[in-house]
């Protein structure tokens, strides 16, 4: 009589032992996976809310040298054009972009005054925002929360967001989820 020959192979314990521990790798290794697009919307809100303060203090320091003092409408701040004009507040700061002349004071003082700052400032339609009422689908939503107040709510993730109050220039990123 022949003898068989064994098959090699993996016995059915092997094969559990092998599942169970991938298993517990896969549970380990998951949470690290799903914090990376976390990560990634906290360091495009960080970036986002930096070349806002950059371009806030880049159009004071344009109101400063060409100003000076006081209040200014249709100031050009972002070249020549009428897009890159800015109205500022008695104390340099950007507050609205309008082409009247009728306000002795601009100021930020309802939200489509934060819309007109955020896109004078970004010059284009890169990062998109809109009102919290509006069903338009855009990166940031802005809100009017008091008096020279802004907030600008990341859409994809609502405890991110980015603070400005024209009252002394200040821009603050809210990027801790945590929150």
């Amino acid at each position: 009589m022949k003898s068989q020959k064994q098959q090699p192979g993996f016995t059915l314990i092997e094969l559990v032992v092998v599942i169970i521990v991938l298993g517990v790798l896969a549970i380990t290794a998951l949470p690290k996976f799903l914090n990376v697009s976390q990560d990634a919307q906290i360091a495009s809100v960080k970036a986002t809310g930096g070349a806002f303060k950059a371009g806030i203090n880049l159009a004071h320091a344009v109101w400063a040298t060409r100003v000076g003092s006081g209040p200014a409408e249709n100031l050009p701040t972002f070249g020549e054009a009428e897009s890159g004009q800015m109205d500022f507040n008695a104390a340099g700061w950007p507050a609205q972009h309008y082409f009247t002349d009728n306000e002795s004071s601009p100021s930020l003082d309802n939200v489509e005054d934060c819309i007109s700052v955020w896109q004078t400032l970004y010059q284009g339609d890169e990062p998109s925002v809109s009102s919290f009422d509006s069903s338009e689908k855009t990166d940031y939503k802005a809100n009017y929360i008091a008096i020279n107040q802004c907030r600008y709510e990341f859409n994809n993730n609502k405890d991110l967001s980015i603070y400005y109050d024209s009252r002394n220039g200040q821009v603050v990123v809210d990027s801790d989820p945590n929150n």
